[in-house]
This record gives structure tokens, C-alpha cells and sequence, in this order.
């Protein structure tokens, strides 16, 4: 006859599986140092509370100590994009130009006349004169109007009113 007791209740329980999760907790955890993934460090956590539940005394076999170990392990894996906010992609540190973006410039001249569908003129920007690019379709600037830096591209400077 199958019972029940008898599934759940086979296996390490008590001290002799805190034993047996702590000690695999702390491998998985060296496997997590070397490989530097963020996934490992999940599963060495959830080997952490099966290793301290098993000390609660509680009837916790060898079956419901891998499902709790494989649930925590899921669930703490899927809520990770969640609750850590992941750093976005950094730029190339190599790209002198990304420092300019979200800056100020000071127009010098121009962005009055159409030139190959584009408001094109001269901005100063950190002692520097740009060709400049004004992206607002029908925005007006005159001499000595604030500007932002949207993007850097092939030398010129795109920007927008202030």
C-alpha cells in the first residue's frame, strides 16, 4: 500500500541535513565566485533556508527538500529582473562624444536657412564651434540661444531648444 508518511518523511532530516544543504549552499556559491553569472547565487541562497528549515524539527524529508529547494530556487530566479534593477549597457568608454549629450550649447549662428532638408548651424560648446543640426521642425533660435546636445554624429552636433 503507499503511504505517504513514508515518501515525505525519507531521507536526512535535523542536524544531518542542515549539514548536507549548508555544505551545498557554500559549493554552489564558490561555482557562483568563479563563474560570476548572478543565476548560481539563487540557488545557493534557497540550499540556505532548506539547510535552516531542516532545524526547525519539522517533518521535512528528503522530497520536500528539494522541492522547497527547487521552488525557492525558481522563484527567486524569475523575481530577480524585478527586484534588482540590472545597470543598463554603459557606453564605450571609448566614444570621446557621449560626455556631450544632455548638454548645453550656446548658438553661434545660422538655423535660419534649409540646407539639404536640414536646419543646419554653428554652436559653441565648452570653447568649442560645432556644426550643428536643429532637430525641432519649426522651432526658432536666434544668436545666443540655449540649446541641448541630442546626439553626436559624423562630427555634428544634433540639438533642440532649451
Amino acid at each position: 500500500m503507499f503511504d505517504i508518511d513514508s515518501v515525505i518523511l525519507v531521507g536526512p532530516m535535523g542536524a544531518q541535513a542542515f549539514w548536507i544543504w549548508l555544505t551545498l549552499g557554500i559549493l554552489i556559491l564558490g561555482a557562483e565566485i568563479f563563474l560570476g553569472t548572478q543565476w548560481l547565487l539563487w540557488s545557493a541562497a534557497a540550499a540556505g533556508l532548506v539547510a535552516v528549515i531542516c532545524l526547525t524539527g519539522l517533518p521535512f524529508g528528503f522530497v520536500l527538500q528539494v522541492t522547497t529547494f527547487a521552488v525557492l530556487s525558481l522563484v527567486m530566479a524569475l523575481l530577480t529582473r524585478r527586484l534588482l534593477k540590472v545597470p543598463k549597457a554603459l557606453t564605450d568608454i571609448n566614444e570621446p562624444h557621449t560626455r556631450l549629450l544632455g548638454k548645453q550649447a550656446q548658438v553661434l549662428s545660422g538655423f535660419d536657412v534649409v540646407t539639404g532638408g536640414e536646419r543646419t548651424g554653428r554652436v559653441m560648446f565648452d570653447g568649442v564651434e560645432w556644426p550643428a543640426v536643429l532637430t525641432a521642425g519649426d522651432a526658432q533660435v536666434a544668436a545666443s540661444d540655449r540649446v541641448v546636445i541630442e546626439a553626436v554624429t559624423e562630427g555634428r552636433l544634433y540639438v533642440t531648444p532649451a
